[in-house]
Formats: C-alpha cells, structure tokens, sequence
C-alpha cells in the first residue's frame, strides 16, 4: 500500500472532493451531473483523477460489460468520512469570514485611560447596540501604558494623550479641555478670573497616579516653574479628588470637561495660566496594522460621536 502524506492532501481541490462527496450521495453520475451543473463524463474524469491522485481505489469496480455502480471500497469509504470534514471545514471557514465581514464574530480590544472613560460611555452604549456580538476587552491603563499595548500589538485602539508619535499613529480627535484649579466655593482665590502655576507651590496637590501621563506632564510644569509639589494624595478616581477638595485635603488640577459636571454652589474652578494645559486626548490606532471590520465600525461610531459633540460646543 502506497504511503500517505500531507502533501497529498494539501494538493487535493475541493471541487474533486465535492464530486465524489456528491456521488456517494445520490449514488448517481447522472444526478451528480445535475447538481454540480457538470457533463457525466467530467464527473467520471474528476473521479479518475482523484484515484490517481490519492494512489487507491474509492469505488468498486463493476464487473467485465455491467454498468459501473456507485459502491465504496473499504479505503473509499474511509476516504469519504474525511471528504465530509474536509468539505465542512471548507464551509465553516467561509462563515467564519462572512461572520467577521459581517460583524457577527470578533473581539475589539480597546486602550481606555480611567481618566478618559467617561467621555466614550455613549459611544461605547451606541457600538454594543449596533455590533452586539462583538466582544468588548478593555485595558485600563494610562496614556502611556496604553501606546506601548498599541506599539506592541496588543491593543486594536487606544485613547492617546497628546503629544504623540503622528508618525506611528493614525488618530481621531476626541476633546481638547485646559486644566482647571479646582477649589472649595469658600477658598480665597474662588473668585480669581485665572491663577498661575508658580502660585501653587505652597499648596497641598492632589495628583493622579505616577503612571498617568497626565500626572507627569503637570509634575514637569511645576519643576520648569522652580517647585515641585507637596502630594497629599493621589488616586485615579476624578470624583474622589473632588471629595478630597471639598474635605480641605488640597487643590486638584482638572480637566475642564469634569470640573463642569461639579456643583457650583460647592466648587470653585478657575484656569490655569502660564503655563496652560491641555487635557488632549486622541483615539489612536497603529499605521502599518490592518484595520478590521470590528474596528473601522468602531472608528465610524466614534467619528460621528465627537463631530456631534465638537458641533453642540462649537
């Protein structure tokens, strides 16, 4: 018996296995002809070819001037078994592919910083309505830990902190907010129409944690204007540092975009000049990376999500 090997099987057609998959089906040249649109001829000729092909004999032989009838041998109908898996593994993986074409199946990893997520709730709400069998994976991780995830392809998309590298990433603009001096209603610079950084330097500061870029990026601030600051606290969470603010624990430096959603009657909120700083952030994805259907719709929502909040503040 002739020995078997893979490439064999890697060079067998499909359509040779359709053939004789049909065949022993309706146990008929004739019908098969009919289904597969094919003359009975090609069919016996497919059949030979892929006897030769394989080195055995998948049908019996009929006996000397008696019509060839449709019966397996014993490796034929082995062979025909795995002709079956073959032909569904063939038809599973067309419907993976219309399923991922199609947004039926997928995951989409997405980099959010814990500062940054409250501003993709909706779209994230919006995705999941449209795409629900698309899996969500979160990493929630600062701006920067998120660019590495980016760089070492392990995210699909991720919120970025300006500055970054343009050179690596595509990007959507999402919000560009300046940070805020958030006080008590009562302190005594609530009614400033601005504060300077360098004011600050006697001031207990409630920062963010040290993986936040957001965090080194006013650290970095502070030592251009000759201080570095006092550190009561630092948490990740924006409304505890709102808590800790009214609890007389310290100032905050905030994203205007928070600072609004506070009670005025409670919170004071004045700019932060010289230097200004923005709070910039952008839906980033690598260049030289296939975009997949899950993440071009993603893109999509977030597209028209921020071109309807840029026009509301427009």
């Amino acid at each position: 018996m002739p020995k078997w090997n893979n490439i064999t099987f890697i060079m067998l057609s499909f359509k040779s296995l359709q053939c004789f998959v049909t065949l022993v089906k309706t146990k008929s040249f004739t019908r098969t002809a009919e289904q597969l649109y094919l003359t009975q001829p090609t069919i016996s000729k497919i059949l030979q070819q892929l006897e030769e092909q394989l080195q055995v004999q998948l049908l019996v032989k009929p006996e000397h001037g008696r019509k060839r009838q449709v019966e397996l041998t014993e490796i034929g109908q082995r062979i025909y078994q795995h002709a079956l898996e073959l032909l569904q593994a063939e038809q599973n993986i067309f419907l993976e592919i219309e399923n991922y074409q199609q947004l039926k199946t997928g995951t989409l990893k997405l980099g959010v910083p814990p500062l940054g997520s409250q501003l993709l709730t909706t779209a994230l709400f919006d995705y999941h309505q449209q795409w629900p069998e698309i899996e969500l994976a979160f990493l929630e991780v600062g701006s920067k830990g998120i660019e590495q995830a980016l760089l070492n392809n392990e995210l699909d998309v991720g919120v970025l902190l300006h500055p970054f590298d343009q050179h690596i990433f595509n990007s959507i603009e999402l919000c560009d907010y300046p940070l805020m001096v958030l006080l008590r209603r009562d302190a005594a610079w609530a009614t400033r129409k601005k504060i300077h950084l360098e004011e600050l330097q006697h001031q207990s500061f409630l920062m963010f944690p040290e993986n936040f870029s957001l965090n080194r990026i006013i650290l970095d601030a502070c030592e251009q204007h000759g201080f570095y600051p006092s550190i009561a606290c630092r948490t990740s969470q924006w409304n505890l540092l709102a808590d800790m603010v009214l609890q007389r624990m310290g100032i905050a430096l905030l994203p205007q975009y928070y600072t609004d959603m506070l009670d005025p009657d409670l919170f004071a909120a004045i700019p932060l000049e010289k230097p200004n700083i923005q709070w910039h952030l952008a839906m980033a994805w690598k260049k030289n990376l296939p975009v997949s259907p899950a993440v071009q719709a993603w893109l999509h929502v977030i597209d028209q999500h921020f071109q309807i909040m840029q026009s509301k503040s427009d």
